[in-house]
């Protein structure tokens, strides 16, 4: 493959970047229709992937300008490029051209790739990944806007029959149950609810708390106070694995609270959120609320027997990750199916049921198999919104999905939502949001090839590809086996008469992850890691034309994990060409705020190594210095000003990696010292 664009670090094309981070940005606080089909925990804004698809095929940055439409009056992703534009400034039919992502994830990466017509293979271990892109790259190109109206009849359906089966069990105006798990103190045997604040309602025009008041016999009522002041708000009950009575106002440790919640399961309504006109207001929860819950849990274990015998109910066992056994398990939730009330359970088990007995009427099976993914999402969707970890923003009034740290963790104040209202979570939202998902990837009419496959697995018919743009996982960054399976168990349970080859459980032989809780120990966890990381990288090689090219986003604040990575490329046989530091998410991010691994990624560029070559750790200092000082150089003063220290230091990171990764072998002047990453760089 010839040389390309991305390969020559001019500062035109680092200004090029600086806009395409700014417009990654953009995207990420609108997230695109794809985005809203299925969380996953990785997702590169999709004008990422169409820049570094155009910059690692093109050679000329004006032809790239013109193909990415950024500056436009909506966002650049929903400009489609003109291919037949793109096939005349590549000189050659792009579906010539062969391009794999073997840790594609949600596909994000290779939408851009896919819509440009490149002859694209996504692959990934986790079967969660696996079914998204096959949800946003195979099925609509293959089915077109059909597909969406399909799904929105058969999910309306489903909706609507569901609805009615459980009609009495829910308020018609109730949008969102406020719930509180409670304790009782160990000191004076108070009765205690836990909430880390006292808002239920903290926006600019409504300002509305709480207030507990102990009754005689060791119990509270709950008081609703309009205008709460910032003061009162901030009040608590429990913080930082600490409880404090609302009686004697002694401390209970984190250890007697987990054991309470576990033992005595007591939970309390103390608030209902209704709907009335155009306004959203709370009151107190009334007997009458507290009524729709106990019958519901009443018919559930009336009928549980019944659910268990035809397999609608996710027993498996929550595995050994490093949150989840301090979030989940301390509280008694070792199954996934105890991650919901009686109630919540009782509705995802309806919804499955009705889902595979509509689908059951479709003629069409290879039809039914794709329809049934979507309403599995629905389902999956559903279950991110109505949990213990579900969690309430007062600053919005609308509920936040239990996976928005990544992984699920009981909320002691937690919300339940009303399935059936259009709000946040509700299932008609969801199928709006997967409908126009749908309808979005339909644009796109070109195929891509989905597999299910571990990076180390390429003996695609003996394939090779030109270019390899992926983004592979970062240390102990996101643990996908074991949070998958937050979504795998239903969807398995949803689809496993259509894909018998989808597990109930993620499998973990592949899953290159520093888990120490898989491993129970972390230094096993950490060779683990490294060396999957580096059978990745020889994979790649091995997958990879002699003349092609390897693309590779990197992010993560830890010299170690930077060191794995120098590890990986050079002991695949793989040289640095070039780097760039990107920004791919937005700052309001609350899991980016003071991390540099979220804020800034860097993409590093590799061509094979096609010789042998050693050299000495001292002498390559002066060139590696040459080479900063060279990058440095070409940036204006004004604008080295406005870069950001991480997004420098990225960058100085970057040019370490191109030098060192010039040799198969590196060695030092000194006895019994091995050059590292952390080296190079102090």
């Amino acid at each position: 493959m010839k040389k390309s664009l991305i390969e020559e670090p001019t500062i035109e094309l680092l200004e090029l970047f600086d806009e395409i981070s700014e417009e990654a940005r953009k995207e990420k606080l609108a997230a695109s229709p794809i985005s809203r089909m299925l969380f996953w925990w990785t997702r590169k804004p999709l004008i990422v992937g169409r820049a570094v698809a155009l910059t690692s095929t093109l050679d000329n940055i004006e032809d790239v300008k013109s193909l990415l439409h950024l500056g436009r009056d909506k966002r650049a992703y929903t400009y489609t490029p003109d291919v037949g534009i793109y096939k005349k400034k590549l000189g050659r039919d792009p579906s010539e051209i062969k391009v794999l992502d073997p840790f594609a994830g949600s596909g994000n990466l290779m939408f851009s790739t896919h819509e440009l017509n490149l002859n694209c293979t996504c692959s990934d271990y986790n079967p969660v990944a696996s079914f998204i892109q096959k949800a946003t790259l195979e099925y609509p190109a293959k089915y077109g806007e059909k597909l969406a109206k399909d799904f929105e009849k058969i999910a309306e359906e489903i909706i609507d029959i569901t609805e009615k089966e459980v009609e009495e069990y829910y308020d018609d105006n109730v949008l969102i149950y406020f719930w509180v798990w409670c304790i009782k103190c160990p000191h004076c045997e108070q009765r205690i609810p836990l909430t880390n604040h006292m808002w239920i309602a903290n926006t600019p025009k409504n300002k509305i708390g709480i207030r507990f008041h102990v009754t005689k016999d060791k119990n509270f009522t709950t008081e609703l106070v309009e205008n709460m002041t910032a003061e009162e708000g901030k009040q608590y009950t429990q913080k930082g694995g600490k409880a404090i009575c609302i009686s004697c106002k002694n401390t209970i440790n984190r250890e007697t609270i987990a054991n309470e919640i576990k033992i005595r399961k007591d939970r309390q309504l103390i608030a209902i959120q209704t709907q009335k006109s155009t306004e959203r207001v709370v009151v107190l929860a009334t007997e009458k609320d507290n009524k729709f819950f106990h019958n519901a849990s009443k018919y559930l274990q009336a009928h549980l027997k019944d659910y268990e015998e035809n397999n609608w109910i996710p027993r498996e066992r929550i595995k050994a990750s490093d949150g989840l056994r301090h979030r989940a398990w301390a509280y008694g939730i070792t199954e996934w199916d105890k991650l919901f009330s009686e109630r919540q359970l009782l509705i995802l088990i309806i919804l499955l049921k009705n889902i595979q007995i509509i689908c059951e009427k479709i003629s069409d099976k290879d039809y039914a198999k794709v329809i049934i993914s979507y309403l599995a999402s629905m389902l999956c969707k559903h279950i991110d919104a109505n949990c213990y970890a579900t969690v309430y923003d007062p600053s919005t009034s609308k509920i936040s999905n239990a996976l928005t740290f990544r992984q699920p963790r009981l909320s002691f104040n937690h919300a339940e939502l009303n399935p059936f209202i259009r709000v946040r979570g509700g299932l008609y939202n969801i199928l709006n949001n997967i409908k126009s998902g749908i309808i979005f990837c339909s644009s796109n009419k070109f195929s891509a090839q989905v597999l299910n496959e571990s990076v180390t697995n390429y003996s695609i018919n003996h394939k090779k590809f030109e270019v390899i743009i992926t983004d592979p996982p970062y240390s102990d960054d996101v643990i996908y086996g074991e949070m998958s399976d937050f979504f795998l168990v239903w969807f398995h349970l949803c689809v496993k008469d259509y894909f018998p080859e989808f597990p109930p459980i993620a499998p973990t032989d592949e899953d290159f992850c520093l888990s120490t809780g898989r491993f129970g120990d972390k230094k096993i966890a950490s060779e683990f890691f490294k060396k999957g990381f580096i059978k990745s990288f020889v994979s790649m090689n091995h997958a990879l034309e002699d003349d092609g090219l390897l693309v590779v986003f990197f992010a993560h604040s830890s010299n170690q994990a930077w060191n794995d990575l120098l590890d990986s490329i050079r002991k695949a046989k793989f040289t640095v060409v070039s780097s760039y530091s990107i920004h791919t998410e937005s700052t309001s991010n609350v899991l980016a705020v003071g991390k540099t691994s979220f804020m800034s990624s860097i993409i590093v560029v590799c061509r094979k190594l096609t010789e042998q070559k050693t050299a000495y750790f001292e002498d390559i200092i002066p060139q590696t210095e040459d080479n900063v000082k060279e990058m440095i150089d070409k940036i204006t003063p004004e604008k080295l000003l406005t870069i950001p220290i991480t997004d420098l230091l990225i960058m100085v990171y970057g040019k370490v990696l191109e030098t060192c990764t010039q040799f198969t072998e590196l060695k030092s002047y000194e006895k019994d010292f091995t050059p590292d990453f952390e080296t190079l760089i102090s």
